[in-house]
């Protein structure tokens, strides 16, 4: 039995859209590495927004590396305030602010579904089942990002 075009054409479309239905969204990084806050197993998660040109930005980066890196249950996103879409003019950004956590790609952070901040740079807190529980503004410390999740946890 052979199928008219269209026929195919539309079997295709539905299989299609089913499999495409059937997947959570997935954040990702700049580069398209996935970020899944399903995958992080009970980790909180910061996201901090910065802007190369925010001084207070620049001096927080060393304390969220240190952050991101540390068995500490906590995760840190990065997101470039400016929503720069070249990916390699986010790559030199972040090479010059020497950032080590993953920053999220512009056209994907509307899926955290933060509010742009006000002022930067912001911090914004979210539980291990990706629920925001709080928002920063200006410059934050390891220890300080540290206690405040710990006071959350507590609550």
């Amino acid at each position: 039995m052979k199928l008219k075009p269209y026929v195919l054409s539309v079997l295709l479309s539905c299989v299609v859209f089913v499999t495409g239905c059937s997947k959570e969204p997935e954040l990702a990084d700049f580069r398209g590495n996935p970020l899944t806050l399903e995958n992080k197993q009970g980790d909180w998660l910061v996201v901090n927004y910065w802007a190369i040109w925010c001084d207070p930005c620049r001096e927080e980066v060393p304390d969220l590396n240190e952050l991101g890196k540390a068995d500490n249950g906590i995760q840190v996103w990065g997101v470039d305030f400016d929503g720069t879409e070249s990916r390699t003019e986010l790559a030199l950004k972040i090479a010059m602010l020497d950032i080590e956590f993953p920053v999220v790609a512009a056209d994907k952070v509307g899926m955290l579904k933060l509010e742009r901040p006000p002022v930067l740079p912001a911090t914004y807190i979210l539980n291990s089942d990706g629920v925001m529980q709080d928002r920063l503004l200006g410059p934050q410390t390891k220890e300080r990002l540290e206690q405040h999740i710990a006071k959350l946890q507590a609550q």
